[in-house]
């Protein structure tokens, strides 16, 4: 990455955006509406013929950071999207104790301005990519709303003399929600199959991999190809291991590093509960960790880390799952 003149850092609010156009020296500070119009007005055109020497850095902030990161990277800016973690830890480590937009902005455009060498450009997601997100969190939404309906019920039908009117509407919801769960399962499947037929059938090849983990790593990671290592990928998702030290020696158990994408996370470990039964190598490593003591929950978040190394092998690769071709791989 070559070195920049101007870094502007912005902090995102979700109606507002506050910006600190920065040169190493002064910071310029401004506050806009967060629309498209000022997006262009204030942070576009005065800086289109001059890109090359700005870098623009932003906290992932849920999805609220998700318009203007496009909306700037379709013009060919160079955008940054960094964990709000960093950030913190940067303030920490300048001891800085101010609260404020426009301080926040100011600490964003200085950590830019001093680890650009480190920072990685925002990649915008397929508009197909945008839409499985949307319908897979959907899916996810309807299931946690399911799950909620049927402990109630539960819950309900465990009292004495418990109303039978209460109970019924609860059926009825419970009801409502299978058949949205059901269409949403069905329109998805279609689109998968639409959208990326190919990528979709190795997905599918792989044993504990179904629906739902076919549609979050078809829209958080394409097909890998901005991923040269099955490493950078289980780091994206937060599940690269990491060490609690103290001085030279290790003082606590390895664990994962939670700091990527906990939705990925999530489902990886749903399916590893399932691939821990059907897929043999993820089977055999489970069982493995277990024989030697692990605890079954921190087996089980590496039997995830296992499953998403052998899904990065299949689709840079473009070959239906083999055991014997993986374990030859030593995925």
């Amino acid at each position: 990455m070559m070195r920049v003149e101007k870094v502007i850092g912005i902090d995102v609010a979700s109606e507002s955006l506050t910006i600190s156009i920065y040169d190493g020296k002064v910071h310029d500070v401004k506050t806009l509406n967060y629309t498209k119009s000022d997006i262009r007005k204030i942070l576009i055109r005065p800086f289109i013929h001059n890109k090359e020497d700005i870098l623009i850095v932003m906290e992932g902030t849920g999805v609220y950071h998700t318009r203007v990161a496009h909306q700037l990277a379709s013009e060919d800016f160079k955008v940054c999207v960094i964990n709000p973690l960093i950030i913190k830890r940067y303030v920490q480590m300048h001891l800085s104790r101010i609260k404020t937009d426009k301080s926040d902005a100011k600490l964003i455009s200085e950590y830019g301005y001093e680890y650009q060498h480190k920072l990685s450009y925002f990649i915008p997601k397929k508009e197909e990519q945008i839409h499985i997100d949307n319908l897979i969190k959907a899916l996810d939404d309807l299931l946690l709303q399911k799950g909620v309906c049927t402990s109630q019920l539960h819950a309900l039908t465990k009292q004495a003399n418990y109303a039978k009117e209460a109970a019924k509407s609860y059926q009825r919801h419970q009801k409502f929600l299978q058949q949205e769960i059901r269409k949403l399962e069905i329109y998805l499947d279609d689109y998968l199959a639409t959208h990326f037929s190919d990528n979709y059938r190795l997905l599918q090849s792989i044993p504990g991999v179904g629906l739902k983990i076919s549609a979050t790593i078809l829209s958080a990671y394409g097909s890998f190809e901005n991923f040269q290592s099955a490493k950078q990928a289980c780091s994206f998702a937060g599940m690269a291991p990491s060490l609690y030290e103290s001085g030279t020696s290790v003082k606590g158990k390895s664990r994962i590093s939670k700091r990527g994408n906990p939705f990925i996370r999530k489902m990886l470990f749903m399916g590893a509960l399932s691939a821990t039964t059907y897929n043999p190598l993820v089977k055999q490593y489970y069982k493995r960790l277990i024989a030697n003591g692990k605890p079954k929950m921190s087996a089980m978040n590496a039997a995830a880390h296992k499953l998403l190394r052998i899904i990065f092998g299949v689709l840079k690769s473009e070959q239906l799952f083999d055991v014997n071709y993986v374990r030859s791989s030593n995925i």
